[in-house]
């Protein structure tokens, strides 16, 4: 892939750079380890500002690999038509987050597409390290597909999506229940996932924003690859590592839309995936988002990159289920 393909043609947006300063500010995650990191994140990723007002919000469970876990089901404002149903995965390399840390994006999901959300707070590590939340993101769409109806959703148009981590996951989830192990799939929503973890530190994105200088650092990758999948054995998993997925998996990809950010390290994991599913002959739409970082879709004061992006994948969805 050109380095040209990935270029940085707007400068980041002051709303990221004020974000990058404030996180620079706090302790690096990979140095004060997991036990602390865990609340840190969850305090960064408050909301003080106020929320996106969305229809209903409501606890509930879902399945998992090892038993139930703790979701939150958004609904959208009434309206004439049966809303899809949108299953998300949160981001924070497989240690950190919640579906209190990804509330916002999941809101505006909600309100862009008019779709039913439910959020799954899958096991992280390194309490429970690989294939523990592959296997619990499986779980999590199998039951929930199968109670669409009775969720108020359309059983027909049933969605996967996940930010970073939480967009590895959903497309684990897909790669899993291929060949009819798992329900027929509207589409899949990949917002800046991480696809080889075999490869983390080499390549463009890595050379150019890997310092840490823009958001994720090299450091980080490394430090939530070897809490999540200890074992270097598991690096080339499939479920770790989609662009090891052979191209007879992926020409049975549903629709996927694949979004990255310009200034990310992951940026080049997201652009050689779609190339990968394209060469599949799978359908899938490739979204590269300018002036913007790692996490962008989650900024509490959007600059208009992020607002156009949540309108891309309402649009995308429309178009494919």
């Amino acid at each position: 892939m050109a380095s040209s393909d990935l270029e940085a043609a707007e400068p980041l947006h002051p709303v990221f750079v004020e974000g990058v300063k404030a996180r620079r500010a706090r302790p690096a995650f990979p140095d004060i380890g997991p036990a602390a990191a865990k609340p840190l994140f969850e305090e960064m990723q408050a909301n003080p500002g106020g929320l996106p007002q969305v229809g209903a919000v409501e606890a509930m469970t879902v399945a998992g690999g090892a038993g139930p876990l703790p979701a939150r089901l958004y609904r959208p404002a009434p309206g004439d038509a049966t809303p899809p149903l949108v299953v998300y995965f949160h981001g924070g390399g497989f240690v950190l987050g919640s579906y209190d840390t990804h509330d916002r994006n999941a809101r505006r999901i909600v309100n862009a597409a008019g779709a039913v959300v439910v959020s799954v707070n899958y096991r992280l590590a390194p309490e429970h390290p690989f294939p523990a939340g592959a296997e619990d993101a499986l779980a999590a769409v199998l039951d929930l597909a199968a109670r669409a109806e009775a969720l108020g959703a359309d059983p027909a148009r049933v969605f996967i999506a996940g930010d970073s981590a939480g967009a590895t996951l959903a497309i684990s989830a897909a790669f899993s229940g291929r060949g009819g192990r798992g329900p027929a799939l509207s589409g899949v929503i990949a917002f800046y996932p991480v696809t080889d973890m075999t490869a983390i530190g080499s390549g463009v994105s890595y050379e150019s924003f890997g310092d840490g200088s823009v958001g994720l650092s090299e450091a980080d990758m490394i430090w939530f690859r070897d809490l999540y999948a200890p074992d270097p054995a598991d690096w080339a998993d499939p479920r770790c590592s989609p662009l090891t997925m052979g191209l007879a998996d992926l020409a049975e990809f549903p629709p996927t839309l694949v979004i990255t950010a310009a200034y990310d390290v992951l940026a080049e994991d997201g652009a050689l995936f779609a190339a990968r599913l394209d060469a599949a002959g799978a359908p899938v739409s490739y979204h590269h988002v300018q002036g913007v970082n790692h996490g962008f879709i989650g900024a509490p004061n959007p600059p208009p990159a992020t607002l156009a992006t949540y309108e891309a994948v309402a649009a995308w969805m429309k178009s494919v289920g």
